[in-house]
């Protein structure tokens, strides 16, 4: 039997192409859309797969001097062990004569050249010259034999090329290779029904995912002091805005915000017009002992949000300078690690790494509008083990802000992905 598997834009290019290679006789055993190679494959015109099989018959030359004894009637009338065998697939004629035992569509049967068998042309399955006995053919209760292995081998080999399609997927999601081995661990172990592997393949792995994460979300309650550090250059400041504005307008909660002003020119200026806009106060701090008599005058607000310079990872001065502020804290806080999504994964989990030192609590994602893959969102918080709190994904103020959860997350990976487009060869 061979099955050969086509990729061509319409149904009449792979007939043309099936007849061509395999002949008139070949059936089409399964059809469905898939896209084009690589990562534009999930927004191009899907193309069509189409599995064809021909069967290649077998024959068995037996020269049979008298029936097998197990075929021999015992007594009486041997017609009440007839058993009508399916059609049989076609055999290519033998040019001698004497009885030959043969395939028929899976099943055995006698033919003899040039005399009738029971009333039947010679050579017709289903036929003994001596006995009369019809054979059965082996597994007809199972069904068809060619159907059987052909199901086999087209089942195998999706199931192959729904983890190599899935993997290469996620892969250029740019989430990390071993998480990928895990969440494909045991793809297609689960049943489904024929013809919506794609989608129980994108359920399951979607159900991996929320699982990875939500170990990261069992932690204590948010803290009232709100602080925020990160990079240069990653959005801070105007994270903290929107933040700032959906506590104030849309919780109503009584806020206040504070600056870390050590070496950062302008950043009080930006600050101060939030506050103006949203009519809360705006403290500056140069020590960390000022940070401290910051809170304890603000003991009344609901939350205290803390604008922090932009640190480099590699300066551990700068990092030991932000620590000493941390450190003025008297009271539990949440520290706000902010990244941006367009920094390449290496040097993420570089940052992350460093600025361990000053135990952040939880992480912030922006720019989320400038990238295409989310796969590091996913890596950070399995290396680290830390929970993504906030998505930010533009300037907008504060519509382009929202809480991260497992779900939402396992959403955001998949993001612009038809899973039924998965399947690209």
């Amino acid at each position: 039997m061979k099955i050969k598997r086509y990729v061509v834009r319409e149904m009449q290019e792979a007939i043309r192409l099936i007849k061509q290679d395999l002949g008139p006789e070949a059936v089409i055993v399964s059809s469905y859309r898939v896209p084009s190679k690589g990562l534009a494959g999930f927004f191009t015109p899907k193309l069509l797969e189409v599995t064809a099989a021909l069967d290649e018959p077998h024959e068995i030359n037996l020269r049979l001097k008298r029936a097998p004894a197990q075929l021999t009637a015992a007594a009486g009338n041997t017609a009440d062990r007839q058993i009508h065998p399916a059609a049989p697939l076609p055999l290519k004629q033998q040019g001698h004569g004497g009885r030959t035992l043969y395939l028929t569509g899976g099943g055995y049967g006698a033919k003899q050249q040039g005399n009738p068998v029971n009333g039947r042309p010679a050579g017709e399955p289903g036929a003994n010259a001596d006995t009369g006995v019809r054979f059965v053919r082996p597994g007809h209760e199972r069904g068809n034999l060619f159907e059987m292995i052909v199901n086999k081998e087209i089942g195998a080999s999706r199931g192959e090329d729904l983890v190599i399609n899935w993997r290469e997927a996620l892969l250029k999601m740019d989430v990390d290779e071993n998480i990928v081995d895990s969440l494909l661990s045991d793809l297609g172990s689960e049943s489904s029904q024929p013809g919506a592997e794609s989608e129980n393949a994108y359920l399951h792995i979607k159900r991996q995912i929320i699982r990875l994460l939500e170990p990261a979300y069992i932690q204590a309650p948010k803290a009232r002091v709100l602080t925020f550090v990160g990079p240069t250059g990653v959005g801070k400041t105007t994270t903290l805005a929107k933040l700032a504005t959906k506590l104030s307008l849309d919780e109503q909660k009584k806020i206040a915000l504070v600056a870390v002003q050590t070496y950062r020119l302008g950043a009080m200026e930006q600050l101060q017009v939030y506050g103006d806009f949203l009519g809360i106060p705006v403290e500056v701090v140069m020590t960390p002992a000022e940070l401290g008599r910051v809170l304890e005058n603000h003991a009344d607000k609901d939350y205290i949000l803390v604008d922090t310079a932009g640190r480099s990872a590699r300066n551990n001065g700068q990092l030991l300078e932000l620590k000493s502020f941390l450190n003025a804290v008297g009271e539990p806080q949440d520290i706000f690690l902010v990244l941006s999504l367009t920094t390449k994964s290496r040097d993420l989990n570089k940052i992350v790494y460093e600025f361990q030192r000053i135990k952040c609590s939880k992480i912030i994602f922006t720019k989320l509008d400038e990238t295409e893959t989310f796969g590091s969102v996913l890596n950070v918080v399995n290396d680290y083990g830390m929970p993504v709190a906030y998505l930010a994904d533009g300037q907008g103020i504060p519509d382009c802000i929202s809480e991260a959860k497992p779900r939402s997350i396992a959403e955001l990976l998949f993001r612009g992905v038809d899973p039924d487009e998965t399947m690209a060869t």
